[in-house]
């Protein structure tokens, strides 16, 4: 019988049974049924409409102080056992780690579920994708591509530490593209769990306008500017919780090593990792341990205040898990700023003299440690003087460091937003940002 016709349950049990009597000290098995859908489209057409039904089988063991993972997707019930003796095989075969922490001991209560909604599964994508094309053109611009992606998950977890739960999530991706011209372009978002929250047209016409804006684009000299962000390029460039891992700190691969408990950014920014954000986008009730996820602050009116843990790094640092398993790497499961005080019409009223960057891409980082990066805008960037949009600008590169950027913060928008796409794998609420003294170039061939 093959997995897609068998409860993830089933499938899961049969894993820690199989492992355990293998003689394996400790295990942990997920078990996810998905059901995912695309749709894809370019110059107004549609291209691809795509379903896809996976199960998917990851198995934690421990044997002798020996640790590894693995994954199966869409096991029969005789590929479940042959699975689990391979990775208990290929784990005898590593030497013992130095890192090894038994998995933490349940049962476990968990509260709710992550935000779901099942009419995400039967939800018109087609009908959704010629709504934004539509309104992209009626905003001024030529032509739209982008993706409309859904995922609706059940999710089952047992643990030989006696941890047992069922969560599921769904979510709806939206991400659009619209240009004026070759050299003209906007992008246009709209993430939700829910149905009712998810609004192509708000993307469309959002995505078409700033196309329309950007159109016959000029170059500004190389400089400081105070630059004000969009939400979906803070989500990117500010990696906070991420460099909160126990893990990239120990591993010295985060600008926030060493600096637990000192004044890391303005006073107006917290930053915030929530298990599950009430009517938010997907979540999780329980990390890859079994462990119960929930509110973690991660920055504290400026103050750099929790690390992120799973149980090997919380023994290491003398803490507790944040329910943040990763089992080798901790990390952040919904990512959520803090609004400011000021809409983003008084953030660009309040701007004498700057730029405004609605997206980007290619952000890469010279030194991890010291949080130094550069990034390039994608689409609509634009030069504000007098509180007013004056002309769209293009071949610009932002080259800053996080830290510095951090204890800029000039202003936080009151509107935020839900951001997830290629650039940003965890879900983040976030605003828009005013930010002080920022290293703009121009970018390599402009």
């Amino acid at each position: 019988m093959i997995a897609q016709e068998t409860k993830i349950e089933e499938i899961a049990k049969s894993a820690l049974s199989e492992a355990k009597s293998q003689g394996c000290d400790d295990v942990s098995v997920l078990c996810a049924r998905s059901r995912d859908s695309q749709v894809r489209f370019a110059n107004n057409t549609i291209t691809l409409v795509n379903y896809v039904r996976n199960v998917t089988l990851e198995v934690y063991i421990s044997k002798v102080r020996r640790r590894l993972i693995g994954a199966s997707y869409n096991p029969t019930t005789q590929g479940i056992e042959r699975f689990v003796k391979n990775l208990v095989k290929s784990c005898e075969a590593l030497p013992e780690s130095k890192d090894y922490v038994p998995l933490p001991l349940g049962p476990f209560s968990y509260t709710g579920q992550a935000n779901f909604d099942s009419k995400v599964q039967e939800a018109p994508l087609v009908d959704y994708v010629k709504q934004t094309i539509d309104q992209c053109l009626r905003s001024g611009a030529k032509r739209a591509s982008g993706s409309l992606n859904t995922e609706s998950t059940e999710l089952f977890i047992i643990t030989s530490g006696g941890a047992a739960g069922m969560d599921r999530e769904s979510q709806m991706l939206l991400n659009v593209r619209a240009f004026a011209d070759d050299n003209a372009s906007g992008q246009g978002l709209s993430c939700s769990s829910f149905v009712a929250d998810f609004d192509p047209l708000k993307a469309g016409r959002k995505a078409g306008e700033y196309a329309k804006m950007a159109l016959n684009p000029k170059q500004i000299p190389d400089g400081i500017y105070d630059v004000i962000f969009s939400s979906t390029v803070v989500a990117n460039i500010l990696p906070v919780a991420s460099n909160a891992s126990a893990f990239a700190i120990e591993s010295g691969n985060s600008f926030l090593e060493g600096k637990l408990g000192e004044e890391v950014a303005v006073t107006e920014l917290t930053i915030e990792d929530y298990g599950v954000y009430d009517k938010g986008l997907g979540g999780r009730i329980f990390d890859e341990e079994g462990t119960p996820t929930r509110i973690n602050e991660i920055i504290s009116s400026g103050k750099f205040t929790s690390m992120l843990h799973n149980s090997t790094t919380g023994k290491k640092f003398g803490a507790k898990s944040t329910g943040n398993a990763g089992i080798i790497a901790p990390r952040p499961t919904t990512i959520v700023f803090n609004e400011g005080d000021t809409s983003f019409d008084e953030l660009l009223r309040d701007t004498k003299s700057g730029v405004l960057i609605t997206n980007n891409w290619y952000t890469r980082y010279q030194n991890m440690r010291t949080g130094e990066y550069s990034t390039v805008p994608r689409d609509a960037a634009f030069r504000i003087e007098s509180g007013e949009i004056k002309e769209s600008i293009a071949g610009l590169r932002v080259s800053d460091s996080i830290p510095r950027q951090l204890k800029n913060i000039e202003t936080v928008s009151k509107e935020r937003d839900w951001i997830r796409w290629w650039e940003v794998n965890t879900p983040t609420l976030v605003p828009s940002m005013k930010i002080n003294g920022v290293h703009v170039t121009r970018a390599v061939g402009s």
